[in-house]
């Protein structure tokens, strides 16, 4: 709680209380102010890490997917913030953003449990089935996880706010499910995206219907007749 402030009445105090809370709740990841600040610092991060990285001649690059080797294990966990050029970056940024926030004013847990699962996913399947002397980067496995779960939770849920989303999304950004179709693209794999996608999906379907059950529970116990 704030401390009292001196030369102030305890009205003042209270309204300078209220003032400063609100602050602080419109500063939470999962308010609508405080997911713009999350998304936009990520943003932030990720260009900045391309553009030393370009400085430096890409030696972060190395870092990414390497398939059926040990030493690109290390792109696993690493390849989802490495990015091959300004171009690959700028053609996930906006979806990124958006989507993003979408899924950290729905549920910070949730948008966590997503991230490491698809992130996971992504890199695992890239690692053991991706196209020899490739090397694989970008947020693109992420960012299908999250498509994933959002489809599948309107679905699962059938909430019409829900409902709206995944339409909305599925709409403005039809151009990123052609990275669930099987084709060359460098730097990215199509089967990572599809699993990411899939895992995305398959926790919207356990999260979420788990969560529905006790109020169908309770729907069939009052209809029930009464002795």
């Amino acid at each position: 709680m704030p401390l009292p402030q001196a030369g102030l009445s305890r009205k003042q105090q209270r309204r300078q209380e209220l003032i400063d809370t609100r602050l602080l709740r419109g500063l939470r990841p999962s308010s609508p102010g405080g997911a713009v600040v999350v998304m936009a610092v990520v943003l932030a991060l990720l260009w900045l890490e391309l553009g030393i990285d370009a400085v430096l001649d890409h030696p972060l690059l190395k870092l990414g997917i390497e398939p059926r080797r040990l030493d690109g294990l290390t792109g696993v966990v690493l390849a989802p913030v490495l990015h091959a050029s300004a171009t690959q970056l700028a053609a996930l940024s906006i979806p990124l953003a958006v989507v993003g926030w979408l899924m950290l004013t729905s549920a910070v847990r949730h948008l966590a449990l997503v991230t490491v699962a698809a992130a996971l996913a992504a890199g695992l399947v890239g690692w053991l089935a991706g196209p020899g002397g490739s090397l694989l980067v970008g947020v693109s496995g992420v960012l299908l996880g999250w498509l994933g779960y959002l489809l599948a939770r309107a679905l699962v849920s059938r909430r019409v706010v829900w409902i709206a989303i995944a339409v909305a999304v599925t709409v403005v950004f039809s151009g990123l499910f052609n990275g669930l179709l099987p084709r060359a693209r460098e730097h990215e794999f199509w089967g990572s995206q599809l699993a990411a996608f899939a895992v995305g999906a398959g926790l919207a379907a356990l999260l979420h219907r788990r969560n529905s059950r006790p109020g169908k529970a309770r729907t069939a116990r009052r209809a029930q007749p009464r002795p």
